[in-house]
């Protein structure tokens, strides 16, 4: 028996797990506000719990380092020894909540995704997807599949430059472009918020209020705004496609790339589509991962097999 858990900066959720599969009648969510640490969230779902677990694997928003992780958005840190002796268990394993969303992709299934573009997978040679994560943040997951068993390498995609087409987009429509000057500073959610005041010119417009106002009628300023953030999302996955060649599929996650392809996908997928001199291969498939539990089910495969 495995406990996980996807520790995100405002709730926690908490799961057994048994031969990879988590058992949903165990899940349990907790608002972080209502705790003032982890331990005595984890204490209480313990507590609560029919069986004990002999390990815990635990998805952490905000960076891990081998056995230490630091939530991002609250003074929460981890210590996986410390935890395993505290809690009695064998090890307990951290992982990147984009890392587990790595581990969960293979296994999961047309229920947990929406496909946004049907594509075609490569059926032939090694597993090779990629994690988008387009939310508080920006980081990508790549997902391999070696000699049976998953491998996700940790990456910072977040902090590299932003890419030259999209600098230029920027320009050509007379906004800041020196303001976003990472990926990270354009493709997160105060990116994108910042992203629709300036392109809008309105002060005191936010993200979900854009996403709100997307299509109205007298509401076309907002409604190019996302289409323009829509197709330079679609340049920066081109530029992935490239870098990582996930032959057998993207997989989005995150607030951001959610809202934004639910309303605006077809800016996206033109770019995605278009003709490519270096990009031999068949489109392959856009997913979104709508399952708030996924995380989850990425830390029952972690390190199992």
């Amino acid at each position: 028996m495995r406990l996980v858990a996807d520790v995100g900066g405002s709730n926690c959720r908490f799961a057994l797990s048994r031969s990879r599969q988590v058992l949903a009648n165990t899940a349990r969510n907790y608002s972080n506000s209502d705790w003032g640490s982890f331990d005595a969230v984890l204490g209480d779902y313990l507590a609560r719990a029919t069986a004990l677990p002999t390990d815990m694997v635990f998805a952490v928003a905000g960076p891990v380092h081998g056995k230490a992780a630091q939530l991002t958005n609250r003074n929460w840190g981890f210590d996986a020894d410390k935890l395993a002796t505290d809690f009695g268990v064998a090890r307990v394993n951290l992982l990147n909540d984009l890392t587990a969303l790595g581990y969960a992709v293979p296994v999961l299934s047309a229920s947990q995704l929406r496909r946004i573009d049907a594509g075609s997978a490569n059926q032939s040679g090694a597993y090779q997807a990629l994690v988008v994560g387009i939310g508080t943040g920006f980081n990508v997951s790549p997902v391999l599949q070696i000699g049976g068993k998953t491998l996700c390498p940790s990456v910072e995609a977040g902090h590299v430059s932003l890419p030259s087409s999209i600098d230029r987009m920027l320009r050509q429509q007379g906004l800041p472009a020196d303001d976003f000057t990472t990926v990270e500073d354009l493709f997160s959610g105060r990116g994108f918020e910042k992203f629709c005041r300036l392109a809008t010119g309105k002060a005191q417009l936010g993200g979900k209020d854009a996403i709100a106002l997307y299509g109205y009628q007298g509401a076309c300023d907002v409604t190019a705004t996302i289409d323009l953030y829509a197709e330079m999302m679609g340049w920066l996955l081109r530029d992935l496609s490239l870098a990582y060649l996930p032959l057998s599929g993207f997989y989005l996650a995150g607030s951001v790339a959610r809202a934004v392809l639910t309303v605006a996908s077809a800016p996206c997928i033109s770019v995605l589509q278009g003709a490519c001199p270096i990009k031999k291969y068949a489109q392959v498939p856009l997913s979104i991962v709508t399952d708030d539990h996924a995380a989850l089910w990425g830390c029952a495969q972690y390190g199992v097999g």
